[in-house]
């Protein structure tokens, strides 16, 4: 009998599967367009794909300049603010084309003509690249006389080396339009903290995770200028200037701590927890300071800002529009950071402050609490 009854639910199935499959059959002959668009020649599909995977790769490049341009004077003006997390910056970043997946390679060949060798992709405007003469696209041959290999290994040996050299100058030779050229870069220090841009996200957001700097691509939409940008960079290096991630995971371990005495305290009296309190006391801990950190880090920013030479004074309406785009909340509710209101009225503020230390040439440093 058992077996009869799988036999019996098998060919149900059968019969409905079947069913279904007529269905949509019936269906696909029964509903359809009813005009006669042209086909679109596979020429011309072929070509405006290779011009929009131009257009994506373009922006991808652009969007790196606009950051890599804010970032740098930035991480370069603050770096006695950033303790030992320093790190020798030239302003020049490099590509090759097996950087790229395998089935796209001949794709950005035909678009960009890059090749395996080591080519600059961007080079900041002021940075001592480019006050060397260096420019994107010029192709690297070697650094204090070694020569640079091909393709990704040869863009980290490469990095390795010009890292190996430390503070001092790099005797570098390139090649741009097939003549080899030689220039000298002498490294600035800078903030040992990198700055990068989510490609895939599109909210309008930056973090700092203690190690480096992510910008959205929402956020390079919703900013309005380059000061902007700079105000939300700035923010996010004193968070890590200012040890903040570390702060709150001792706060985070402390409050779990705390939360573990509890349940192993009610343990002991026959209550199971199920480690509740431990992790309730570690969420309340890594948010006990959560708003006092933003507006820290809103205050240090300011200055990181004016000592990168970035206009302070026009920055305060980026909080208006961030109030708009968040709704209520951003206004009125006070959880992990400070309501747009306050940072408003704390930037212009602190702007006005930074002015006082210009005209009375006082150095342009954070007050410490006293």
């Amino acid at each position: 009998m058992e077996r009869f009854f799988k036999e019996t639910d098998k060919k149900t199935a059968l019969f409905a599967l079947a069913g279904l499959f007529l269905t949509v059959l019936m269906l696909s002959g029964c509903a359809g367009p009813h005009t006669a668009p042209p086909r679109a020649d596979t020429q011309a599909v072929h070509q405006e794909t290779l011009e929009q995977k131009r257009l994506i790769y373009q922006r991808a490049l652009q969007d790196n300049a606009r950051v890599t341009a804010v970032a740098f004077p930035l991480l370069a003006a603050n770096a006695e603010f950033c303790g030992r997390n320093l790190r020798p910056m030239d302003g020049m970043s490099g590509w090759t084309l097996d950087g790229f997946p395998r089935s796209e390679q001949p794709m950005v060949h035909q678009l960009f003509g890059l090749t395996n060798a080591v080519t600059l992709s961007n080079v900041v405007p002021g940075s001592p690249a480019a006050q060397a003469g260096l420019r994107a696209g010029d192709i690297l041959v070697s650094i204090n006389g070694t020569r640079v290999g091909q393709g990704q290994r040869g863009l980290r040996d490469a990095s390795n080396l010009l890292q190996q050299t430390g503070m001092r100058p790099r005797q570098i030779h390139f090649s741009r339009g097939g003549q080899i050229r030689n220039t000298v870069v002498t490294p600035v220090q800078g903030c040992d903290y990198p700055v990068g841009i989510d490609q895939n996200d599109s909210r309008i957001n930056a973090y700092a995770d203690g190690r480096r700097i992510v910008i959205t691509r929402g956020m390079l939409r919703f900013v309005e200028n380059d000061t902007e940008l700079a105000l939300v960079v700035a923010h996010e290096l004193a968070h890590n200037a200012m040890g903040h991630v570390p702060k709150k995971m001792t706060n985070a371990l402390a409050g779990a701590l705390g939360g573990l005495a509890v349940d192993l305290l009610l343990g002991s009296a026959g209550v199971h927890t199920g480690n509740q309190a431990s992790q309730l006391g570690g969420q309340m801990g890594a948010m006990s300071h959560s708003v006092a950190f933003e507006q820290e880090a809103d205050y240090v920013g300011m200055y990181f800002m004016a000592r990168a030479g970035f206009e302070t004074g026009n920055v305060a309406p980026f909080w208006r529009r961030m109030a708009v785009e968040q709704g209520d909340a951003a206004v009125e509710i006070r959880r992990t950071h400070p309501t747009s209101p306050e940072r408003f009225v704390a930037i212009n503020a602190t702007h006005q402050e930074i002015q006082a230390k210009k005209r009375g040439g006082q150095p342009l440093a954070p007050n410490l609490r006293r």
